[in-house]
């Protein structure tokens, strides 16, 4: 788990650094505080579902496709309240939010799947 929050902790600083500055030099800070945002939201979702994941990776693939299954539906529900209540209640960039959000949350994805596969190989390999 530490790991997992790590890498994500330092994709977030890399893409902020790479990104983010060019980003709020470029269009400026209400841009720049909406993918902050966008990357925070994204993060804590990614570690909260990654627990049941790893949970349940010793259980039979039913199980296991079950917890990924809601997790990617609980995760889907939280992004969509968080882009409903950033359009709705707050003076955020909505285009550098979402598309902080989206990037985000496909590069996260592709991280977790990464670790949880090599987690999955380790467990084989022992077996």
């Amino acid at each position: 788990m530490a790991r997992f929050s790590g890498y994500l902790l330092l994709f977030d600083l890399s893409c902020l650094i790479l990104a983010g500055i060019p980003v709020y030099l470029l269009v400026g800070s209400n841009v720049f505080v909406a993918l902050v945002i966008a990357f925070l939201i994204t993060t804590l979702l990614a570690i909260l579902s990654y627990f049941p994941f790893t949970r349940m990776s010793g259980a039979s693939m039913n199980r296991y496709m079950a917890a990924m299954l809601t997790g990617m539906l609980i995760r889907m529900v939280f992004i969509g309240l968080s882009i409903a209540v950033v359009f709705v209640f707050t003076e955020l960039h909505q285009f550098g939010f979402t598309v902080g959000l989206l990037f985000s949350y496909i590069c996260k994805a592709i991280i977790e799947t990464f670790i949880i596969s090599q987690k999955h190989r380790g467990n084989m390999s022992a077996q």
